[in-house]
C-alpha cells in the first residue's frame, strides 16, 4: 500500500550498529527554520514494517507545516521486548541532541502510530515520558488501534503477544506491565487523540475505550473516536473492505487539527512566559 509523493525523505543512518532499523527517515525539515515534527512510528504487528511503511503519511500533513519522521526498530520475534520500545527511546534521544541540526524543533514533537506502532506510540507518552529523559518534548500523541494492556491482548492473540514478548504473562507479568501502556498513565502526559474500529478482531476496541476511561479517570480529557462496524484499520475503505484509494485516514480532518493545535502549544506557552 502507497501513494506518490513529491520528494524523497533525507535518510540519517543514526544507528549504523542496528543495520536498518537504525536509519531515520525525514521529510520536510529545513535547516534554516527548525519546525515542529510527526514521530510516526510504523505497525506490523511488531513483526514486520520499516521506515517507508508510513511514507505515504508525507501528503496528508505537509500542509500542516510540520516534518515528518519515520524511524524503525528491531522487530520480534528475533529481537524481544524491550528492544523495540529502546530503540524508540534511542531514536527521541537523538532527535533531542540532532533534531536542530535537521530542521526539527524539539520542543514540538508529536507521536502518532497505527496498530503495533500506536502500542509504542503511546508507550513512549505514558512510561517514556515519565521514567526516561526524553529530550523531545511531546506535546501530544495520537494512535489508531493499538493495544494498551498486554495482559488482555494476550487472550485473544497469544502467539502475537507470546513472540513480541517472548514469554507468558505466567512467566514474566512484570514484562507484560512493562509493555502495557495502560499501567503507566501519569498526570504529565501531552493531549491525547485515539481511534478505534468497533470491529476490530485483531485489538478490541476494549483497548482504547478502558485506555480513555483510565486517562480520564486519572484527569486528561482525551478525543476518542470510534469507527462503527470498521475492522483493524486506520483507513477509510470501500464498501467492499478494501482500503480506499489514494489512502486516507480515518477521521482524518479530526486528527490533522489535533496535530496542528498541539504542535502549535509552544509558541502559546512562550507567549504566556
Amino acid at each position: 500500500m502507497g501513494e506518490s509523493y513529491v520528494e524523497e525523505p533525507l535518510i540519517i543512518e543514526a544507528f549504523p550498529d542496528k543495520g536498518e532499523a537504525g536509519k531515520i527517515h525525514i521529510y520536510g525539515a529545513n535547516p534554516g527554520k527548525p519546525s515542529p515534527f510527526l514521530l510516526a512510528i510504523h505497525g506490523g504487528g511488531w513483526t514486520q514494517g520499516n521506515q517507508s511503511s508510513f511514507a505515504w503519511l508525507w501528503p496528508r500533513i505537509r500542509g500542516l507545516g510540520i516534518s515528518l519522521v519515520l524511524p524503525s526498530y528491531r522487530l520480534a520475534p528475533q529481537f524481544a521486548f524491550p528492544v523495540a520500545y529502546d530503540d524508540l527511546v534511542d531514536v527521541c534521544k537523538w532527535l533531542g541532541h540532532h533534531g536542530t541540526a535537521h530542521g526539527l524543533d524539539a520542543t514540538r514533537g508529536v507521536l502518532f502510530g497505527s496498530s503495533a506502532g500506536g502500542h509504542l506510540a503511546m508507550l513512549l507518552a505514558t512510561r517514556g515520558m515519565k521514567e526516561v529523559p526524553l529530550i523531545p518534548r511531546f506535546r501530544g500523541v495520537a494512535a489508531y488501534c493499538g493495544p494498551v494492556d498486554l495482559f488482555a491482548q494476550n487472550k485473544s492473540n497469544t502467539a502475537m503477544t507470546k513472540g513480541f514478548l517472548a514469554a507468558t504473562p505466567e512467566q514474566s507479568p512484570e514484562r507484560y506491565r512493562d509493555a502495557s501502556p495502560i499501567f503507566h498513565i501519569h498526570r504529565d502526559m501531552p493531549p491525547v487523540w485515539l481511534a478505534h474500529g468497533s470491529a476490530d478482531q485483531l485489538v478490541s476496541v476494549s483497548h482504547s475505550r478502558e485506555m480513555v476511561a483510565a486517562l480520564q479517570q486519572g484527569g486528561h480529557k482525551p478525543v476518542y473516536l470510534e469507527a462503527r462496524n470498521l475492522g483493524h484499520t486506520m483507513c477509510e475503505t470501500e464498501a467492499e473492505g478494501a482500503s480506499r484509494q489514494p489512502l486516507e485516514l480515518l477521521f482524518e480532518p479530526d486528527l490533522l487539527r489535533f496535530i496542528q493545535h498541539v504542535a502549535a502549544q509552544h509558541s502559546v506557552d512562550s507567549a504566556k512566559a
